[in-house]
Formats: structure tokens, sequence, C-alpha cells
């Protein structure tokens, strides 16, 4: 069954209150990891150069996990603007409202992921 008007301004709703969220900490860890690498200059001695460049690496990190998944959001949205949204790219089938509630950004119906990451499990999940 395909979404109802009703679920599909709730996902929606969903993911743009998500992608607000994680635009705001992207801004911070990426600023974050800027201060600590330009700290460079007062570093101590090694054990204070391997601190900063450690609580660089972890918020640049945070902050490329969260980069993926706002691309992941935007391209929801992509889908729900080119009317493909909720819709398996594997197989075509709906993907079900729950599958899509507990990941807004799911391209695969469920069957189709799990055999996605039979066929190539050392790749990130695409949902």
């Amino acid at each position: 069954m395909a979404l109802t008007e009703a679920q599909t301004r709730e996902l929606l709703a969903k993911m743009r209150q998500r992608l607000v969220v994680l635009e705001e900490e992207i801004a911070r860890k990426l600023g974050q990891a800027s201060e600590e690498f330009s700290a460079f200059d007062r570093v101590g001695d090694s054990g204070d150069l391997s601190t900063l460049l450690n609580e660089g690496e972890v918020e640049m990190s945070e902050a490329l996990r969260d980069i993926e998944e706002w691309r992941g959001l935007r391209g929801a949205l992509r889908r729900v603007d080119e009317g493909t949204y909720g819709v398996c790219v594997d197989c075509g089938t709906e993907i079900r409202f729950e599958r899509l509630s507990a990941a807004p950004m799911a391209m695969r119906c469920i069957d189709c992921q799990v055999q996605a990451e039979r066929r190539e499990p050392s790749q990130p999940s695409s949902m």
C-alpha cells in the first residue's frame, strides 16, 4: 500500500527536523575540530600534540558521519519531489511506512536490504 498523504507529511516533518539538528551539529563539530587543529602552535610536547590530534580527528569523524546522514536525508527529500520516495530501488515494491518511520532515508524494502547486506557486508548500509 502506498504512503498516505498524512504519512508522507509526518515523514517529511521528521526529516526536516533532523536536517536542522544535523546542520547545527555539523557546524559545531567542524568548528571544534578547526579550533583543535589550529592549536598546534601552542603544543607543549608530543603528548599534547597527540591529544589535540585525537580530539580533532574524533570531531571530524563525527562530522563526516553526520554529513553522510544529511546527504541521505536530502536524497530522500529529492525522491519525495520526484515521486519515487517509498519505492524500493531494487525490486520496485512499496517500502512499508513502519520502515520509513524508523529509517526515513531507506531506499530498499527489508528483503532487498538484507540481500544487499549479504552481498556486500563490508559496505555501509544504504538503508
